[in-house]
């Protein structure tokens, strides 16, 4: 290295190294400044990426209950049914302490969590409500609704027909026909049946102990027409009873029958009406099922 330096021109240090000093500054703040930025964007991609892992934990945290409580089977969904047997009585209780008897052939069913004390009736029924003043009970069935405040009722809410009847032994209650503007309060003693083809209602003073004697047994006949009996028996018995002859509808009965048979009840009503009967029984389909027990009555 010293020989090289020694061969070189005297006049090498004698020209201007400035310009060549100034474009080394230049090249050396440029590296400066280009290492300052990539520093100070560093830094900040480090600060963002803390920032958003502090507000993401959070978010994921909720996302993760929300999707496990979606997922989660609920109770409210699940529902319990309580059917009668025909031709049977059943007793039940509710979750709230309410107690609920249902004639042969009837449905009753609600929500497991049984929150809101709603329940559905496909039949007759009669409800003994546990009083709360703050949570209503309501039952719905074909097409209307009783709204009750804690009291004693029998209702009828059949599937295939088209009224509702509701009557009242103490407290207070509600009829909300369905489709209809107008509601109907109830006191007690009092019977209201809504027919929802005609649109009528009928409200009558009724003794309404005749109206619960059947969850002890009892078929208690106070005036009713042939047509009226006929509907009885047939829910009753669990049959098909047709009345042939439209000259009996004047008649009318009053009786009281415990745990009988169609047959004797039939025979009974024989011997204080002038009407005579054909019993005609069971039979058995090409599936294996079996048909109702009809009964024609006609004038004697």
């Amino acid at each position: 290295m010293k020989e090289d330096w020694d061969i070189l021109p005297n006049e090498v240090g004698s020209k201007d190294l400035t310009p060549l000093l100034h474009k080394l500054h230049f090249l050396i703040n440029s590296q400066s400044e280009s290492f300052s930025r990539k520093s100070r964007l560093k830094r900040m991609l480090s600060w963002y990426t803390r920032v958003a892992a502090v507000l993401l934990l959070p978010l994921f945290t909720i996302s993760a209950i929300l999707f496990f409580f979606s997922h989660e089977p609920s109770v409210q969904t699940a529902k319990v049914e309580v059917v009668a047997p025909m031709g049977a009585r059943v007793k039940t209780e509710l979750p709230d302490g309410t107690i609920v008897w249902l004639n042969g052939g009837s449905v009753l069913s609600y929500s497991a969590s049984f929150e809101q004390r709603n329940v559905n009736v496909c039949g007759k029924a009669f409800f003994d409500v546990k009083s709360d003043s703050l949570n209503p009970f309501t039952v719905k069935g074909n097409k209307a609704a009783v709204k009750v405040f804690g009291t004693r009722f029998n209702v009828e809410m059949w599937p295939d027909e088209e009224t509702v009847e509701v009557v009242l032994e103490e407290g207070k209650v509600e009829l909300i026909p369905d489709s209809c503007e107008q509601s109907f309060k109830m006191v007690p003693g009092e019977l209201l049946v809504f027919n929802f083809n005609e649109r009528k209602l009928i409200r009558q003073r009724v003794n309404p102990k005749r109206y619960s004697a059947w969850i002890d047994g009892k078929l208690m006949l106070r005036g009713e027409d042939m047509r009226e009996l006929a509907r009885e028996l047939s829910h009753w018995f669990n049959a098909d009873v047709v009345v042939k002859d439209s000259t009996l509808s004047e008649y009318t009965f009053r009786a009281t029958f415990e745990d009988e048979r169609l047959e004797d009840v039939l025979r009974l009503l024989k011997m204080t009406s002038p009407i005579d009967y054909e019993i005609l029984d069971n039979m058995q389909d090409s599936s294996g099922n079996f048909s109702k027990k009809k009964v024609i009555i006609r004038h004697q």
